[in-house]
């Protein structure tokens, strides 16, 4: 049996966090606000199951405790706004020092039970920008949460990644990247996300690569077969964008709903690019680029 992980990603607004959650953990428990997973059923198409009655940090300790072996991951789809909730009802009770002693005392025991309930958690968060605290040191930007959570919540995680807009990536432009950057805080104790940075936004793949189980959809479990083979083809194609097309055409005329082709092609393309990368990386001891990422 595989150790459960924490994984956060944050980024703007509307920039795939949430549908890419939908696509890779099909049989989570979402904690959502409603209509905040339309992109789900609209992308991917299917009705994930959720709930909209947690909204601080210790409601979301308890309800972790209670799914446990029920569900093999939770999303929290708005982790930020969580923690401004928490903060919220906090400040109700304390002041100064006590608040931010009572708020990290708080995130202690979430991290506590998601480390240790069996269930693997995703935090999906906006970012903040880098900034200067008020004693003047540095603090780098990452997940937009209150306090020192910027900074507790990324250390309690397996997988940091922050996700950005890429224009070159196709059919979705945007990916995850993941490195040692002096501004932003990312990432991976797997050191799939952070060779193949910047990486396709597919965290199912992501960790799939890291050699994990990462269940499908139940009703697409034989899809992994389609995904394998797909992504092999495509490794050997001149043009891999055409051949996943055909592909794709191939499946809509053996009668595979879009969305499901969608998914299928999607995987397979994301587990191409990033194999391809890891490839890659292992042919040279240092990245000739030098470029941070």
């Amino acid at each position: 049996m595989q150790e459960s992980i924490m994984v956060c990603t944050y980024g703007p607004s509307g920039i795939g966090k949430t549908t890419d959650q939908g696509y890779s953990f099909p049989r989570a428990l979402f904690v959502a606000a409603p209509g905040a997973l339309q992109s789900i059923r609209t992308t991917c198409g299917y009705e994930p199951a959720s709930t909209n009655s947690v909204t601080t940090l210790s409601e979301a300790t308890a309800l972790l405790e209670q799914v446990a072996g029920n569900f093999s991951a939770v999303v929290i789809d708005d982790f930020s706004f969580m923690a401004e909730q928490t903060f919220s009802s906090l400040e109700k009770k304390y002041s100064g020092f006590k608040l931010w002693g009572k708020l990290r005392d708080v995130a202690l025991e979430f991290r506590n039970t998601a480390r240790y309930c069996g269930v693997d958690v995703v935090l999906n968060c906006w970012e903040q920008p880098p900034k200067t605290k008020a004693d003047g040191s540095a603090m780098r930007g990452g997940p937009m949460l209150s306090g020192r959570l910027p900074e507790q919540i990324p250390a309690m995680c397996d997988v940091v990644l922050r996700a950005t807009h890429d224009s070159q990536r196709r059919p979705w432009p945007a990916s995850y990247a993941c490195s040692a950057h002096p501004s932003f805080v990312m990432k991976d104790r797997f050191n799939i996300a952070s060779v193949a940075s910047p990486c396709p936004m597919n965290l199912g793949e992501i960790l799939r690569a890291s050699g994990r189980t990462v269940e499908r959809h139940p009703e697409m479990e034989g899809h992994e077969e389609f995904v394998t083979a797909f992504a092999a083809q495509l490794g050997e194609a001149d043009q891999p964008i055409a051949k996943a097309n055909e592909l794709y055409q191939m499946l809509l005329g053996e009668g595979m709903q879009i969305p499901a082709a969608r998914w299928v092609l999607r995987d397979a393309m994301d587990r191409f690019a990033i194999q391809s990368a890891l490839r890659a990386a292992a042919q040279n001891f240092i990245n000739t680029t030098g470029m941070i990422l």
